[in-house]
């Protein structure tokens, strides 16, 4: 059976509950529908639907790599009009975090998966089928917000009834492991 599957950031409890607080102040600016807190992520590669040997490889080559460690500051809102998706990013991304995410399309390569033509564009999905743009205003008090990572999380977005609930199957090792 096929897994649908991507790289993830999680942030911990604090920055979570921060980006929380934001996506439901832009939920009443904007209107449309709150991604739930426990979803709140950074995608780092989204896979698609994945063969259970390919589930395996993936698992070992995520066991062996090492990081991202870093910090990334969100500080600003944006619009994707395509799903009206608003969401929580940054002027400026952190080197590292570049770094890592070309380091795992490479090691994904290895595997036959093909990386997007698009640059990658770090940002955390706050609202879908938004009615409307979010303002700068919406951010204050929430933004900027320092979010620090240490490990990277290979997730399964597996049907549960109406919805998706998001399992962890690897994390990368942490910096001093």
């Amino acid at each position: 059976m096929l897994q649908r599957l991507f790289f993830a950031l999680w942030p911990d409890d604090s920055v979570r509950t921060h980006l929380a607080g934001l996506a439901e102040q832009a939920r009443h600016r904007c209107g449309g529908r709150r991604t739930a807190d426990d979803k709140l992520h950074l995608t780092l590669a989204f896979l698609g639907d994945v063969s259970p040997p390919q589930v395996d490889e993936l698992i070992a080559l995520t066991q062996q790599l090492t990081g991202p460690e870093g910090t990334w500051t969100l500080d600003r809102l944006g619009h994707f009009p395509r799903g009206g998706i608003v969401w929580a990013g940054s002027e400026a991304v952190p080197e590292q975090l570049l770094d890592f995410q070309a380091e795992l399309w490479a090691s994904l390569a290895t595997l036959g998966f093909i990386p997007p033509q698009r640059p990658f564009r770090p940002h955390v999905t706050l609202l879908r089928q938004a009615r409307q743009r979010a303002s700068h205003d919406i951010a204050a008090g929430h933004l900027p917000l320092a979010w620090t990572y240490h490990r990277a999380a290979l997730v399964h977005s597996a049907v549960d009834g109406p919805r998706r609930r998001y399992v962890t199957l690897a994390q990368t090792r942490g910096p001093d492991q």
